[in-house]
């Protein structure tokens, strides 16, 4: 079993499935299926999440420093037309699509 996979079971025998997904920000079912090894999505942003909301892992974000891991994946998936309202949040939305060694995005700037 991986660290992150054990972070998770740790989580879900504390509270429940239900209670670890909504912190997680994904479905009861998806954390079913990774708990019983069966699931068949993006396993690594599943990680992801795990490692940075569960078990604290930050990455350092070119625009704020250290970041938690699920932060920085909530940043990549940030719609454009959000990302103006607030200076803070514009340089996060170019900062992932310029070339950030954390993201997962293709580069557009």
């Amino acid at each position: 079993m991986e660290p992150w996979q054990k972070t998770l079971r740790d989580a879900c025998d504390r509270t429940s499935q239900t209670e670890v997904a909504r912190r997680l920000g994904v479905s009861p079912a998806m954390v079913n299926q990774a708990l019983r090894d069966q699931y068949r999505g993006d396993l690594e942003r599943l990680q992801a999440l795990v490692e940075g909301a569960l078990g604290g892992m930050t990455v350092t974000c070119p625009v704020v420093g250290p970041l938690r891991k699920d932060k920085c994946l909530d940043h990549q998936g940030r719609d454009r037309k959000f990302a103006t309202a607030n200076p803070l949040k514009s340089q996060l939305y170019r900062a992932c699509r310029s070339g950030c060694p954390h993201s997962k995005l293709p580069k557009e700037y």
